[in-house]
Order: C-alpha cells, then sequence, then structure tokens
C-alpha cells in the first residue's frame, strides 16, 4: 500500500493541475495523464501521481467515448485491440508495483520525451486496412505494456490513430475508448493487489471534479483558440518536464 502524507497545500495545489490537465484534455480531446503526471511528479513520487490520476481518467474518457457517434460500432471494430489493451495492461501493471520509484521517474520520462520527439519529427506513413487484427494485437499490447508500466497513454493511442488517418471526431471517440478500457484494468488492478487506501480513494475520486470542469471548459474553447499553437506550447512543456523527470532519476548517479 501506498503511503505519502499529502499537505494541505499539496492537495490545493493539485485540484489546480487536474483542472489544468483536464482544460488540455477538452481542448485536443488527450493528455489528462500525461499532463497530470508530469506535474504532480515536480512535487510527489510517481507512484503516489500514477494512483491519483486512475478514478479521473477513468471517469472523463468513459464521458468522451460516450459522448461519440458509433459507440457499438467502434467496439465491435477494435475488439482485438481492447482485449489485448485490457490484458497488457493489468498485468504490466503487476511488474510495475516491484519498480523503483527512480526507475519509474525514468522510464516517464523518457515515454514523455518520445512521444515529444514523435511529435516535433512525425512522417509515418499510414497504415492500411490488410492484416488488421494482427496491427490491432500488436498495437495493443503496446499500448497495455506501456500503459501498465507508466501510466501514459498518448504515445502509443496517438501514434496508432495517426498511422491509420484518423479523422478529428473519430480520434477523440477512440482515444476515449481506449483510454476507459486500460483504465479500468488499472483500477482492478491497483485495488486488487492494495495499492488503494480510503483516503487514495477520497482524493482520487475528488480531483475527478477539477479535472471534470477543465475537461468541459476546454471543450467550450476549443473553437476559439488556435488549437496548433495551444499545442506547440504543450509540447514546449512537455520536453522539459521530460528532461527533469530523467535527471530525477538515480542512473545518472549510478554511471
Amino acid at each position: 500500500m501506498i503511503e505519502e502524507h499529502l499537505s494541505e497545500n499539496i492537495i490545493i495545489f493539485s485540484v489546480f493541475v487536474f483542472f489544468i490537465a483536464g482544460f488540455v484534455k477538452g481542448c485536443i480531446g488527450m493528455g489528462l495523464p500525461l499532463v497530470s503526471l508530469s506535474l504532480l511528479t515536480l512535487y510527489t513520487s510517481p507512484r503516489m501521481a500514477m494512483t491519483l490520476i486512475i478514478i479521473p481518467t477513468l471517469v472523463t474518457n468513459f464521458l468522451q467515448f460516450y459522448r461519440s457517434e458509433n459507440k457499438f460500432k467502434s467496439i465491435k471494430r477494435y475488439s482485438p485491440l481492447l482485449f489485448f489493451l485490457f490484458l497488457f495492461t493489468y498485468f504490466s501493471s503487476l511488474f510495475s508495483f516491484s519498480l523503483m520509484e527512480e526507475t519509474l521517474s525514468l522510464t516517464l520520462g523518457v515515454i514523455i520525451l518520445i512521444f515529444v520527439l514523435y511529435q516535433r519529427f512525425n512522417t509515418l506513413p499510414e497504415i492500411g486496412k490488410n492484416h488488421e487484427i494482427l496491427v490491432q494485437s500488436l498495437f495493443g499490447g503496446l499500448i497495455g505494456v506501456v500503459a501498465g508500466i507508466t501510466n501514459v497513454w498518448a504515445p502509443t493511442i496517438g501514434t496508432l490513430l495517426l498511422l491509420k488517418k484518423v479523422q478529428k471526431n473519430h480520434f477523440i471517440a477512440l482515444t476515449g475508448l481506449f483510454i476507459f478500457v486500460g483504465s479500468l484494468a488499472l483500477l482492478i488492478s491497483y485495488g486488487l493487489n492494495d495499492k488503494y487506501n480510503s483516503q487514495l480513494v477520497a482524493l482520487s475520486s475528488g480531483f475527478l471534479i477539477p479535472a471534470a470542469v477543465g475537461f468541459i471548459l476546454g471543450e467550450k474553447v476549443r473553437v476559439f483558440i488556435s488549437e496548433r499553437i495551444f499545442y506547440q506550447i504543450l509540447m514546449v512543456f512537455l520536453f522539459i518536464v521530460s528532461i527533469n523527470l530523467i535527471i530525477k532519476s538515480s542512473i545518472f548517479i549510478n554511471l
């Protein structure tokens, strides 16, 4: 079980963190785990941060997918991916419980950095419909492994949907579906393995409120801001945070 004291000031600041993360998700359809983890790990451990984001991530992505069109068609089409996503997320999270905090910091920092660099130098080709089940199975496993260890979804899901040239509305719907299914696996895994206590459940559930408010506000202002400029600023911020996480890890001490 995770034992880490959170002062009143830290809890208040975390409310602001989840509001910002929800706002980003409302603007671009993804990013709540990535942004909240990036900010939370500035003043708390990666494990604590990963635990706190599960419930807000689960609920906001359920709402995002629920409000989309052709829900059952999407579930049916991507059922192989969803199956392997759930399976690999669950079992990868079990492995993550044995990792040192420094290893989690390094892994999370590298994953975020890869995502930022990919967004900067995105030149990957489109994935066609050949071998659809195989591609879905492989990506479902890949998304699950990365998310099970780090609770980060954007790099792998974003890559898959960009490769498939998914249209904007469908992109947002599928992102909600994939992250909801994976977050459900994480919630079950953390619950069955005693990684939650009543305080953490209350905190994580409470942080859903600012995340939802930010998400709704982000959706409303999405049409009034330049998504390109906003996204560029976000990438610069995430790059700085990823370098901070990597430096915080003990790998450099051991060199």
